[in-house]
């Protein structure tokens, strides 16, 4: 069973009152909205086919990727401490296309649809992760729940393939509609997001997740992370890291 946080599960109850104003009649014009409020995350496949910006994102790591690459990786492989296997490297890209790209229309609505309210931007950032020879999880490869606010969504855009060997996702399945239960079983559903370059996969982060341990070749993802007007925990000094 899940043990429960009374304090968070009061929070969350208010603030959902107080702040959310969803209509539910829309859900239909948006796509996968309703799996997204049951799952806690769901795939939209080859989204940069009809997504310029995306599009432009995935051509600019494809032109640096031998510089990225040859920068990067040497630096990782000696890396110890947190996040061990993970290098940013948003500063390979041109801020204006990232943020660009972050306050498009379609990334609005949709959540705004979902949080029946304004969505405000967290952080954009791109992640290089790679194998390690880490034979526990730790940190974001461990089951979690983010908790910078009620309202959470965060958005991946694939950047390479994404196998089940190379860190996809993992979402507890319908977790997030009970962020103040603190534990899950492992028998609870599992929802793995292997993908394609280009793909892209929205998350509800309340709910239990992980990036799973790489046991081969790399993964880059471009994260972006939407929040409430008031997250709990205060905005970020530098939006684009």
């Amino acid at each position: 069973m899940f043990n429960t946080s009374y304090k968070k599960y009061i929070s969350y109850y208010l603030r959902k009152l107080l702040f959310s104003k969803i209509d539910f009649d829309k859900d239909k014009n948006f796509k996968k909205i309703y799996e997204l409020r049951r799952d806690g995350a769901i795939k939209l496949e080859n989204f940069h086919q009809n997504n310029a910006l995306s599009k432009k994102i995935i051509d600019c790591f494809d032109e640096k990727k031998d510089e990225i690459l040859n920068k990067e990786l040497p630096i990782l492989q000696k890396k110890v401490g947190r996040y061990n296997y993970r290098s940013k490297i948003s500063k390979y890209f041109d801020n204006e296309l990232l943020l660009e790209y972050a306050n498009q229309r379609f990334f609005i609505d949709y959540i705004n649809q979902y949080f029946g309210l304004k969505p405000y931007l967290r952080f954009i950032s791109v992640w290089l992760d790679i194998p390690k020879n880490n034979t526990e999880e730790d940190y974001s490869q461990a089951f979690h729940r983010d908790d910078d606010d009620v309202f959470l969504i965060k958005t991946f855009l694939c950047l390479t393939d994404i196998d089940k060997n190379n860190g996809p996702f993992q979402i507890i399945k319908s977790s997030h509609q009970y962020p103040w239960k603190k534990k899950y079983q492992e028998k609870h559903d599992k929802i793995t997001m292997t993908a394609n370059k280009g793909d892209l996969y929205l998350a509800d982060t309340n709910g239990f997740h992980r990036g799973m341990i790489l046991k081969n070749d790399y993964r880059v993802l471009l994260s972006v992370h939407y929040v409430s007007k008031y997250p709990k925990r205060k905005f970020l000094n530098n939006l684009i890291n």
